[in-house]
């Protein structure tokens, strides 16, 4: 029996139950901040294949409340600074941007956005540029978000076909 795979089905069950404590119509709402209480920072398998849920505040008694819904303890807890309804917030920040109409075309975040994501794992929104430097950072801080969950990181317009 590979425990690997055991573990990667028991944390897909403990997601589904997680998630679903929070709604049962999360799948349809999951990029909805409101979703998540404030003390779930995310979660995520780990190279052991353990569930590792992400919570701020108070670890003992968030463990308490996760065992409870969970009905387990075979859960691992890391302590973050940011909740995941935070980085949700900043994602929509940065949605609606995108999707304003009435920005130019030529507008240096615009010309060189290349996706933004939240990172459970570094606890931040990664946001990918083009091309990094202080104009393009100073605009994005001061027209869509000044989060300091943000990080800014190269990346690359992905290719479609």
């Amino acid at each position: 029996i590979n425990s690997t795979s055991d573990s990667n089905i028991d944390a897909t069950i403990l997601y589904d139950k997680l998630m679903t404590s929070f709604s049962n119509d999360w799948i349809e709402r999951e990029s909805d901040p409101d979703l998540y209480p404030g003390y779930y920072g995310g979660s995520f398998v780990d190279n052991n294949g353990n569930f590792v849920i992400a919570v701020t505040g108070d670890v003992d008694k968030n463990r308490a409340h996760l065992i409870n819904i969970l009905e387990t303890d075979n859960f691992k807890i890391e302590t973050v600074r940011y909740s995941y309804r935070e980085m949700m917030r900043v994602m929509d920040d940065i949605d609606n941007f995108l999707i304003n109409n009435t920005i130019a075309e030529n507008h240096p975040v615009l010309e060189r956005f290349a996706g933004a994501y939240p990172d459970v794992m570094d606890n931040r929104v990664k946001v990918l540029l083009t091309e990094i430097n202080d104009n393009v950072i100073n605009t994005f801080k001061k027209e869509i978000s000044n989060s300091p969950l943000i990080v800014f990181k190269q990346g690359e317009i992905p290719e479609l076909y």
